[in-house]
């Protein structure tokens, strides 16, 4: 980034267009005979890697002297080419800092890695879903080092003999976790349930009941309360059958 920074963009119009950050004006507009979905650029910005809604890669030179500001994409010889693989749209690219490799994603379900010069793919990393996103990230230098290791250490793996649900010491299932060697039994699901579902019973009682007494006064009520329904469903019944059974 800087002054003289420029920005790539893709979209389903089939163009790609470079732009001048600082000024906001339009550098180049490439126009495909297909969709496209995603556009990076390569570290030394020679190249433009365009990806398809057909499968296709497409690579733009950026250091053809004669080039125009409004250009239809063509294969040529002096760096317009094409990747093929892919056999469905390209959701995204990225390439590496020495420019030697770019990194693919596809609604295909694969990820692949090409060799820019030779336009081969040289692997293919299979996913259960289209892939919707990739990234070529810079390894540390320093991470292999002995220094560069975490200050805190996380603790040792350790094994843990459970009994079963059913109580049965004979037989045991076996856990690995992370913290300390302690060998106390933990709960089964089943206690933890039972015990949750007490807890719950015991706060809806509490909040509808009361305590003590108070459960007592509201029974009460709630009885005298059924009763008078009671008498008040009875008298509309009586009422409908007098209706009813009235000569006209």
């Amino acid at each position: 980034m800087g002054a003289q920074a420029r920005v790539a963009t893709a979209s389903l119009d089939q163009t790609v267009k470079l732009w001048e950050v600082s000024s906001g004006e339009m550098l180049l507009s490439v126009l495909f005979d297909v969709s496209i979905m995603s556009v990076t650029l390569d570290p030394c910005e020679y190249f433009l890697f365009c990806g398809g809604s057909d499968g296709t890669i497409y690579q733009v030179s950026l250091r053809s002297p004669s080039m125009s500001r409004d250009k239809t994409f063509q294969t040529d010889n002096e760096g317009n080419q094409e990747f093929k693989g892919h056999r469905n749209l390209v959701t995204c690219l990225s390439v590496s800092m020495d420019g030697t490799m770019l990194l693919s994603g596809s609604h295909d379900e694969t990820v692949r890695l090409w060799d820019i010069q030779s336009k081969q793919s040289i692997r293919t990393i299979n996913h259960k879903g289209p892939v919707t996103n990739s990234c070529i990230m810079m390894a540390p230098a320093n991470m292999f080092l002995p220094e560069s290791r975490p200050a805190v250490p996380l603790p040792r793996f350790s094994r843990h003999l459970n009994p079963t649900e059913q109580g049965d010491s004979s037989s045991t299932g076996m856990c690995l976790r992370l913290g300390s060697n302690t060998q106390d039994p933990e709960e089964t699901y089943l206690e933890k349930a039972d015990k949750l579902h007490a807890l719950m019973c015991a706060v809806t009682d509490k909040s509808v009941f009361g305590d003590g007494e108070n459960t007592k006064v509201r029974v009460s009520e709630l009885e005298e309360e059924v009763k008078t329904l009671k008498k008040i469903n009875k008298d509309l019944y009586d009422f409908s059958s007098q209706l009813l059974i009235k000569p006209s």
